[in-house]
């Protein structure tokens, strides 16, 4: 446990106001560890530590402890610093709950105003997901074809290739075209489900939310 103690300059100016003052003692041991009352304190005892006595009813007025080591100094700056950052730490939460609990306030009040009732959210959610619906069903249509297509393209120019020929400009730019269409609706296809899995996994909060901030309200009137 680090022991909290005044800084240097008091015990100076400790020393220099007690050492004025008439009907004082000071008690603190001597080099050989014996007890030893005077009315000068050394050096060497105010880094030891002493005591203050009255020097009429011997009645021990203050108990000075010794002066801090380096080692506990450098302690003691320590758990200051560490304290700091404590605070700091607790600061930072502290804005960010903040900032998280008037974010979850915006928000409520959007969906409120948003959907009056749980039908305008599913009506809202049916729309979106629908419309992502028919667009991954128009880009499938024609995959087939497109399949067809590029197998069609690939064996005239294997068919070639057996024959001693070569695979001719135009013959390789429709096989890349057919490929990079497919290639451009698959990842338009994979675009739009992974959408409708965020959708539907959003609407479902936000109907969950709903719920309870109409459940609320319907407490408080």
């Amino acid at each position: 446990m680090i022991r909290k103690f005044p800084s240097l300059s008091i015990f100076v100016l400790a020393f220099v106001s007690f050492n004025t003052q008439a009907g004082q003692l000071y008690r603190f041991p001597d080099e050989n560890g014996v007890p030893t009352l005077s009315r000068s304190l050394p050096p060497e005892a105010a880094q030891k530590g002493y005591d203050i006595i009255d020097d009429k009813s011997m009645r021990l007025i203050e108990r000075v402890p010794p002066a801090p080591t380096e080692a506990e100094i450098e302690a003691f700056k320590a758990e200051q610093a560490r304290e700091a950052e404590r605070q700091r730490q607790q600061a930072i939460e502290a804005r960010q709950l903040e900032q998280a609990q008037q974010k979850q306030r915006q928000y409520d009040r959007t969906l409120l105003l948003t959907y009056p009732t749980e039908s305008d959210l599913i009506a809202a959610r049916d729309r979106d997901i629908g419309y992502r619906q028919e667009q991954i069903d128009l880009l499938s249509e024609k995959l087939p074809k497109l399949q067809e297509r590029l197998e069609t393209v690939q064996k005239e120019a294997a068919e070639r290739e057996l024959n001693g020929g070569k695979i001719t400009a135009n013959m390789q730019k429709r096989l890349d075209a057919a490929k990079e269409e497919i290639q451009v609706r698959k990842q338009a296809i994979e675009k739009y489900q992974a959408e409708i899995k965020q959708l539907q996994a959003q609407y479902q909060q936000d109907m969950q939310r709903l719920r309870q901030l109409r459940g609320t309200q319907a407490r408080q009137d």
